[in-house]
């Protein structure tokens, strides 16, 4: 009955749940007096998974834990499932306890006879990604079951945790390359329908930042091969690369296939541009640069003029380096150590 619901919905919204217990079960009997059609025991079901989360949430997880032992016992034990126990993980994570998440589903579910589920593995691994860099290593352990157990694992919380991978090797494995570069590699091959640009860019910026140029190139084919179209970001960190490894053709090649695609460079990847031609040693291409970031109005940036600097610096051009100095003063753009050290 609609006004069986309307109040159970308020009294969770006002964190009154002993009452929202007692509105959800008058639903029940309400509901058992016509006879339960299959739509009736969806609804129930909703209703009891949106009480579940609220008592996550609010942190009153024994009188969670209590209503479904007591649920299993009785008549209503069809209730008590993977989704039931779900709902919980949903509250526990919108209020970050990754401990009670580990409990709920290394513990609680199995000892009520649940196995955890797909969503419930997701659940824990999102709640472990969100929980700090001390419990990366909780989340990659939870990817590594789910991709061993044939399960497919949330594309948001794969690509948050790529962000997260350092330069450092697998010590475990005793491997110089990190663990989550070969389980991110695994999750591209077995879910390639979920893989997108975020994830990508993710991942290039790893292999950017280890100096791996042959990752780098395979996570670019992979890329073309999925018909997944780059950005500007995408380009940047290309360049970026490239720029760190000394290649100025592949810098020069992956700008202007950046073009060829019709994307607008933003003045990061101008930034990345520049930097990659300095470190390649080529200041006549950084100053083309400059110049149509210059007709953009998009130079005003310390570290844009402190890397030219440091440019004419190496080359042993201090007449440059002093000009470039003058002309920062005259736009006002900030002189900070580097710029002068430089």
């Amino acid at each position: 009955p609609s006004d069986c619901v309307q109040r159970f919905l308020h009294l969770v919204r006002e964190g009154e749940y002993s009452e929202a217990l007692k509105a959800l079960r008058k639903a029940r009997r309400a509901v058992k007096g016509r006879g339960c059609s299959r739509e009736a025991f969806g609804g129930l079901r909703a209703l009891l998974h949106h009480l579940l989360e609220g008592y996550a949430f609010a942190g009153r997880m024994p009188e969670a834990l209590e209503l479904l032992q007591g649920m299993k016992r009785g008549a209503e034990g069809r209730l008590v499932g993977a989704a039931a126990f779900n709902a919980l993980l949903r509250g526990l994570l919108a209020r970050g306890s990754l401990v009670e998440a580990r409990f709920i589903v290394r513990e609680e579910m199995p000892r009520m006879g649940v196995s955890p589920n797909e969503a419930s593995l997701n659940l824990l691994m999102d709640t472990a990604a969100r929980a700090g860099p001390a419990h990366l290593d909780e989340a990659w352990d939870v990817l590594e079951e789910m991709q061993k157990r044939g399960l497919r694992a949330d594309k948001y919380t794969v690509s948050m945790l790529t962000k997260g991978i350092t330069d450092r090797g697998d010590k475990r494995r005793g491997s110089a390359v990190p663990r989550g570069v070969a389980l991110v590699e695994k999750f591209l091959v077995t879910q390639p329908d979920h893989v997108d640009e975020v994830l990508v860019n993710s991942l290039l910026d790893v292999f950017c930042r280890m100096g791996d140029m042959t990752r780098l190139e395979a996570t670019l084919q992979k890329m073309k091969e999925y018909g997944i179209r780059g950005s500007a970001v995408t380009y940047g960190t290309i360049v970026k690369a490239y720029g760190r490894s000394g290649n100025i053709e592949k810098v020069l090649q992956a700008w202007e296939e950046m073009s060829r695609e019709g994307l607008e460079a933003n003045a990061v990847t101008y930034g990345c541009m520049l930097d990659a031609c300095v470190k390649c040693g080529h200041l006549d291409q950084a100053l083309q640069v400059f110049s149509l970031m210059k007709a953009k109005c998009l130079h005003r940036n310390t570290i844009l003029y402190a890397t030219l600097i440091k440019g004419f610096a190496k080359s042993k051009d201090p007449g440059a380096a002093r000009a470039l100095h003058r002309e920062m003063v005259r736009e006002g753009v900030t002189c900070n150590v580097v710029v002068f050290n430089s």
